[in-house]
């Protein structure tokens, strides 16, 4: 089975068991009864939450059985999963980040610029990073449809290049 990253857990918060989470994802996963993994030494433990809120510039999760403080704290710096099957399909037009990772950038003119190695959030929404190959840098790309990314493919993704963004 395949899983895709959906947060973070950075720390624990109080002493029932609540988790400081970083969220990588778009897409609620956190509400009442949702299903995840938590990926620890080198295994996908299945967890249900219990319930979740958001706290400062995140949020709070408690995952039913584990409200204890002492069950959750080896989990800190740990990610949170879901599986390919409940991942579920992206509205048209609305890409889950593992479907943009790793795929090659072209121009316009259909040059290769590189490949996207993340997606960064950036205040306003999302970059693309993109690393040029034989190159140390990484570049960013605005993921603003119909401004900088001209089209979303299969096999990769066309941008509108221009002056000094690489």
């Amino acid at each position: 089975m395949k899983y895709y990253q959906v947060a973070r857990i950075l720390n624990t918060h109080g002493l029932k068991g609540e988790l400081k989470l970083q969220v990588i994802t778009d897409f609620d996963r956190f509400y009442e009864g949702s299903k995840l993994y938590i990926g620890y030494k080198d295994e996908y433990i299945p967890v249900t939450v219990k319930y979740s809120k958001d706290y400062k510039q995140g949020i709070l999760v408690v995952l039913k059985d584990l409200e204890d403080i002492n069950l959750v704290e080896k989990y800190k710096n740990s990610f949170l999963y879901i599986s390919e099957e409940d991942r579920g399909e992206a509205p048209e037009g609305v890409y889950f980040f593992s479907d943009l990772i790793g795929k090659e950038v072209y121009n316009q003119n259909d040059e290769l610029k590189g490949v996207v190695t993340e997606m960064e959030e950036n205040g306003n929404g999302y970059n693309l990073v993109i690393k040029k190959e034989n190159d140390k840098k990484n570049y960013r790309v605005p993921f603003v449809q119909n401004v900088f990314i001209k089209e979303v493919k299969e096999d990769k993704i066309i941008i509108n290049e221009i002056e000094g963004l690489f």
